[in-house]
């Protein structure tokens, strides 16, 4: 299999990266809710779960690759930020904050774990997003995803995470950076070093002339 290019084609590592998961839908304006389930409406807290749920387990499956455990972060993060809402603050984005408390809570998940073999990790079962695709593109995205999970894997989880937040969830280094508490311009150095090392994992080693 070919390298992938580091642009939006079809056949490029981003949009093979963004085949992953589909896309999450644009921030729902937070105040309302936030404010309504601070004075106890149960309604609107469940709003708010509802719109951070997905990109919060997303960032948790990628980090962890095990999908017990990331069902369980996400579900701990949700409760913290219930608990801790009123330490919200309203200027920022609810969905980076509760991403925020995931990653943290990741973090200490894979500070406690032993040494994890490369066999032990759980494949992942997100799926392709449905189309009007021959039966020979759909064998060729597949196979190009095969390789690119395999690839994934096998890197840090602080690699996977920064591609995960920009190529998946569709996160701006800015944002991505109020999440790992960070400067953009770090983030965009990681990035960087991460896209790297993911398209020399997907390319092909040629054999040495005998």
């Amino acid at each position: 299999m070919n390298a992938l290019a580091l642009d939006d084609a079809p056949g490029s590592l981003a949009h093979a990266i963004g085949m992953l998961m589909a896309e999450e839908a644009p921030p729902l304006p937070w105040k309302a809710d936030v404010q309504a389930a601070r004075r106890g409406d149960p309604s609107a807290f469940e709003s708010l779960v509802r719109s951070v749920q997905r990109p919060v387990y997303g960032l948790a499956l990628r980090l962890l690759q095990r999908e017990a455990e990331a069902a369980e972060v996400a579900q701990e993060a949700l409760l913290r930020a219930y608990q801790n809402l009123h330490r919200y603050d309203d200027s920022r984005p609810f969905d980076l904050w509760v991403l925020a408390i995931t990653r943290n809570l990741c973090l200490d998940v894979l500070r406690r774990r032993t040494k994890v073999k490369t066999e032990e990790l759980e494949p992942m079962k997100e799926v392709l997003p449905s189309g009007d695709v021959s039966q020979e593109d759909r064998a060729i995205a597949t196979e190009e995803r095969q390789s690119l999970e395999e690839a994934m894997a096998t890197l840090s989880a602080e690699d996977r995470e920064v591609l995960a937040l920009y190529y998946v969830q569709k996160r701006t280094t800015k944002e991505i950076a109020q999440v790992m508490g960070c400067a953009p311009g770090t983030i965009m150095a990681r990035l960087f070093r991460a896209r790297e090392k993911l398209r020399k994992k997907m390319t092909p080693t040629e054999e040495a002339p005998r």
